[in-house]
């Protein structure tokens, strides 16, 4: 384990809001103990040193899993680069969100992906229940509150604060485009310094979140960058479930079409992989900046990224 430098975090934003390259990756924390076999999967795979950031994942689909906080710092400690650590409103009120964020600010976890959170319906914890005081619009407010050394009702606090960078998701696809340009706009204006999308597997929805993204920057005088989420399909299985199952993501009748017809020649894993490396070619060509998600399998970013 290595101290971290917290100077990196600084120089993380500075160069997601440049035109440089900028990997992240998802880190999906398992209902464990113990990470240390998944970092050891992760030491194993030369690029990791090609990332700029992790995030961390906080109880997607209202499931059990290890504190995305403190998986968080274990990362950034281990790795030296810095962590993003997925806050969700639906598990905290505004007293919880204020307190962890105040504690995380002295441990340099200074970076938040700011989320609704999944309904807890989808999740195995039955007993839960949701807190969501507010969307994911109010866990901005509470950080531009703190950046001003002030509670969330305009208390002053106490000591030097560092600066918190608020980010935001975004779905990939809407059937109504005004809509989703609409919760684009909201993050952008609510302080938001980058949106991640959900997987993106059309080019043309890609060259269309970046259209808004750079207009949307014009008008309100923003610098929010645009962060392609990339989640290779290896398997006609996982392309039924993306494009059923995740909501706002849109999966090509193209890529069904074909990966069916794999599935059936037993060559899914090579149609796949082949598929997802010519969209990350695509994609490339418009801007270099991903986050990676993989489902815990490092192997398969490694095969896109052939590092």
């Amino acid at each position: 384990m290595q101290k971290f430098d917290s100077q990196k975090i600084e120089s993380f934003i500075n160069q997601l809001q440049s035109g440089a390259k900028c990997y992240t990756y998802e880190f999906s924390a398992p209902a464990s103990f113990s990470l240390e076999d998944l970092f050891d999967r992760l030491k194993n795979h030369s690029f990791v040193g090609e990332l700029d950031a992790f995030i961390c994942t906080d109880s997607p689909l209202g499931k059990l899993k290890h504190s995305a906080v403190l998986a968080s710092l274990k990362l950034q400690n281990t790795f030296g680069i810095p962590s993003i650590t997925t806050i969700a409103m639906r598990d905290k009120n505004t007293l919880a969100l204020q307190s962890e964020l105040i504690g995380m600010n002295s441990l340099d976890l200074r970076l938040i992906l700011a989320l609704t959170g999944d309904p807890l319906r989808l999740g195995n914890q039955p007993q839960a229940k949701g807190v969501f005081e507010g969307s994911s619009a109010l866990l901005l407010k509470i950080i531009a509150a703190l950046n001003r050394n002030k509670d969330i009702n305009g208390e002053s606090l106490q000591g030097d604060s560092k600066s918190i960078y608020p980010f935001c998701v975004l779905n990939s696809y809407a059937k109504n485009k005004e809509n989703l340009y609409r919760k684009m706009r909201e993050k952008i204006q609510n302080g938001a310094l980058a949106i991640f999308t959900q997987p993106i597997y059309d080019i043309g929805i890609a060259e269309e979140l970046l259209e808004w993204c750079s207009n949307i920057n014009l008008e309100c005088n923003t610098k929010c960058a645009l962060v392609f989420g990339f989640f290779p399909i290896s398997s006609y299985k996982t392309a039924l479930f993306l494009h059923h199952k995740l909501p706002g993501v849109f999966v090509p009748k193209d890529w069904l079409e074909a990966l069916e017809v794999a599935k059936n020649q037993g060559s899914e894993w090579e149609v796949g992989l082949q598929k997802s490396k010519e969209l990350f070619k695509g994609l490339s060509a418009l801007q270099r900046k991903f986050h990676f998600m993989s489902a815990n399998k490092p192997e398969v970013i490694a095969r896109i990224l052939e590092i």
